[in-house]
């Protein structure tokens, strides 16, 4: 009999009911692992769709403070490359960041009605206001003093964008050239977050999104990490079955090691067998598991579209798939080499006699 029957042999041995045993290792393995894949892709989903809109919105990928939009333009010339300046005020007695920006500002701004002429305001406090004149109060600074302004402001649009009230609660836009001078003044890139460019021609003063949203993006990472490690408990589940099984059969199998022994197999070839025989069992249900993951990736998709009018696009990172089952495999052979070095202790008469 050949070492590849050998193997196949015992995977899925009849004897005192390992075949089943195998069957719900593989089973709970292919499912664990599908669900782990795929609760894993949606998160994944969800924070690119988050800091893809705060990347288009909110911090940009790159911003250069005080910096040279000529310049910066030359070294990314792929890029979106824009000026604008922040100040704060308040509007209504409420704090507000204020943009000063042109016609060149691409911040994903939708205009609901009116123009960018003077003051937009976004549509969470127009539709509070009983009149049209907003109270806007800020400091204006001249040469090395600060004055107080205060006026009487009519909205010339209204705005909104895909953050919604995450930004639009907090912000406020002037034309650029409406500046008091307080603000700061900014060069944004977008479609690039490389600053190796920036660092080559000397030009510091910079930061990346990650930086300027360091805290929602730690939290984020927090959180998948969390996320995974509870997943990972499903894997822990298997492994103690597999392990239990393992330890079963083979010391149910020790005459059986003996034999093929004695028939010529060797020790270490028959330790082989044994050991690649949970191997297959494994390798099984991660093929079980990439057709499992496909399956429930479709459905989760069309529940969420028929169900929730939600087009998500997701994708399983097989990357980490294949990390995951090499490393799960490599604790099985571990597993039960250890096992079998355990058995092999005994003598070849106590064997025999047990």
């Amino acid at each position: 009999m050949s070492i590849i029957s050998l193997i196949g042999r015992y995977s899925f041995s009849r004897y005192n009911r390992h075949r089943i045993s195998s069957i719900r290792i593989a089973l709970s393995y292919a499912f664990s692992m599908a669900i782990l894949m795929l609760i894993l892709s949606v998160m994944q989903m969800l924070q690119t769709s988050r800091f893809s809109l705060i990347r288009d919105i909110k911090s940009f990928d790159i911003l250069i403070e005080d910096g040279n939009e000529e310049e910066i333009r030359d070294l990314y010339p792929e890029c979106s490359v824009f000026s604008y300046k922040e100040g704060y005020a308040l509007l209504n007695g409420s704090p507000f960041s204020i943009r000063y920006v042109d016609e060149n500002y691409d911040g994903g701004i939708n205009m609901l009605f009116g123009s960018m002429g003077s003051l937009v305001i976004p549509y969470s406090l127009y539709a509070t206001l009983s009149e049209l004149e907003i109270d806007f109060s800020s400091l204006s600074r001249t040469s090395s003093r600060s004055t107080p302004v205060n006026i009487e402001m009519v909205p010339s649009g209204v705005y909104h964008t895909a953050l919604s009230a995450e930004f639009d609660s907090t912000h406020a836009f002037l034309p650029y050239d409406s500046a008091l001078g307080n603000e700061i003044s900014y060069v944004a890139v977008k479609g690039s977050d490389d600053v190796s460019p920036l660092a080559e021609n000397g030009i510091g003063n910079f930061r990346t999104w990650k930086e300027s949203e360091s805290t929602l993006y730690s939290a984020f990472t927090l959180e998948n990490f969390m996320m995974f490690a509870v997943l990972m408990i499903l894997l822990v589940i298997v492994y103690v079955e597999l392990y239990s099984e393992a330890r079963v059969f083979l010391r149910n199998k020790r005459k059986e090691r003996l034999e093929l022994e004695i028939m010529g197999l060797g020790k270490r070839e028959a330790q082989g067998v044994f050991i690649a025989s949970f191997l297959l069992v494994i390798l099984s249900a991660s093929l079980l598991s990439v057709l499992l993951q496909e399956i429930f990736l479709r459905a989760f998709s069309s529940i969420m579209r028929r169900g929730f009018s939600m087009f998500m696009t997701l994708k399983i990172d097989y990357g980490l798939f294949v990390i995951l089952n090499i490393a799960f495999l490599m604790l099985t052979a571990i597993t039960v080499y250890v096992m079998l070095i355990r058995e092999d202790r005994k003598s070849m008469m106590e064997v025999i006699n047990g």
